[in-house]
């Protein structure tokens, strides 16, 4: 089930297919966990790796027109300039993408792991997790400079010019458009360069393909629910599967 998450919290998506599958599922998959004890973790590890070196503040490493859209951008999001200086590319173009997504009416509670893993604890079903909060903190910590710094100013870019895309977005999955929503979602982290869109999309879909072909040869049925992005083009996860011969319907 490809996710979203932060979602506007009057969207009404459970549909009864989605309730029908998650009903006989036996085991639970999500990305990390999304409960406060990894909220914990991640504070952590951003408090180890976000912030830039004294010597080398975010103001300093942006081209000239990068920098006078991160300034017009925390004026328009009414962003502590100050603070957001303080941080390393990666770390401010993610704190940029959450203010922008809430502004916009969106809520992580309301996103569907959150949502899922709720419902998954009241039916006491157990959970199974293909990553933890601080490995999915590190593929942007990890990055080299100029990827970082290059993943900053695509989000500026897209904050400031592509204003109706997130709802558009929200819409797409909504509908479940999968080829409008693929086309959204590969065009904006394919703008932040190959190595941001092999970080976040093709090398972890190429683990997680790797583990669900372990599950599969398993015993049991499995609900995996994973952002969106993974599950479209044809570097999805079904994409994948797919190629080691297995049957694959939907997207």
């Amino acid at each position: 089930f490809g996710t979203v998450h932060v979602l506007p919290p009057a969207l009404d998506w459970k549909s009864e297919a989605v309730e029908a599958a998650f009903a006989k599922a036996e085991l639970i998959v999500f990305e990390p966990p999304p409960d406060a004890a990894a909220q914990a973790e991640v504070a952590r590890v951003v408090a180890e790796t976000g912030r830039a070196a004294p010597d080398a503040p975010l103001s300093r490493r942006l081209a000239p027109e990068d920098a006078a859209r991160l300034q017009r951008v925390t004026r328009a999001l009414n962003v502590d300039a100050q603070a957001l200086d303080t941080m390393r590319p990666w770390l401010a173009a993610l704190q940029l993408s959450l203010r922008y997504v809430a502004r916009q009416g969106h809520d992580a509670n309301s996103g569907v792991e959150r949502v899922l893993e709720a419902d998954a604890a009241a039916r006491g079903l157990p959970r199974r997790y293909l990553e933890t909060p601080e490995s999915q903190i590190r593929l942007l910590a990890n990055l080299p400079p100029a990827d970082e710094e290059r993943f900053l100013a695509a989000t500026l870019r897209q904050i400031e010019e592509d204003a109706d895309t997130v709802d558009e977005m929200d819409d797409a999955w909504a509908r479940g458009d999968v080829e409008r929503l693929g086309s959204l979602l590969t065009e904006d982290i394919r703008e932040g360069g190959p190595e941001v869109y092999a970080a976040l999309l093709t090398r972890r879909n190429a683990a997680w393909t790797d583990e669900i072909d372990t599950m599969m040869r398993g015993k049991g049925r499995i609900f995996v629910a994973v952002g969106a992005a993974h599950l479209v083009g044809p570097d999805g996860v079904p994409a994948m599967l797919r190629a080691r011969g297995y049957v694959v319907e939907g997207p």
